[in-house]
């Protein structure tokens, strides 16, 4: 999957920068908080800025439901909860809501919300964080890749 992507990516024909830009910003959306809406927001943004929807399908998709998504959660989550200064563990409380639920309880959805606050706000961060941690780390490493295969390409008869 990875291989043919990044076969994809070295073939389209937008300046480097261009594409690394557009891959880029896919990364940055991969890593966002804001799960489901991911190919959502990649469409948006190819469209307003009239990116190759293949660069910044390609960074977007780094997010893959079936191999890193629940790597990237999980990461996400740690690294927020060890900047606010919380235990990576998920407490009690909320434990005991997922182990015994009472679906027919207002009070019980009441403390869903009120204890799901504690694991949504340091994944939130957390997913931020990254977010623009490794787009800005994709860029500078995505157009020397394209740089070199253009030399390549070009040296090559």
């Amino acid at each position: 999957m990875f291989p043919a992507t990044l076969r994809r990516l070295l073939a389209i024909d937008d300046p480097p920068e261009r594409t690394a830009l557009a891959f880029s910003i896919g990364v940055f959306i991969a890593f966002s908080p804001f799960l489901g809406l991911h190919t959502i927001a990649a469409t948006l943004v190819a469209f307003l800025f009239r990116f190759n929807k293949i660069a910044i399908y390609a960074g977007t998709f780094l997010n893959n439901p079936f191999l890193t998504m629940v790597p990237i959660i999980v990461v996400s989550y740690a690294l927020g909860a060890f900047v606010l200064g919380r235990p990576v563990s998920i407490p009690a409380e909320g434990v005991e809501l997922i182990k015994n639920p009472r679906l027919f309880s207002s009070n019980y959805y009441h403390q869903v919300v009120v204890h799901s606050w504690y694991v949504v706000e340091p994944f939130a961060l957390g997913a931020s964080m990254l977010s623009i941690i490794c787009s800005l780390l994709a860029y500078p490493l995505t157009l020397w890749l394209l740089r070199q295969h253009r030399k390549r390409r070009q040296e090559s008869p």
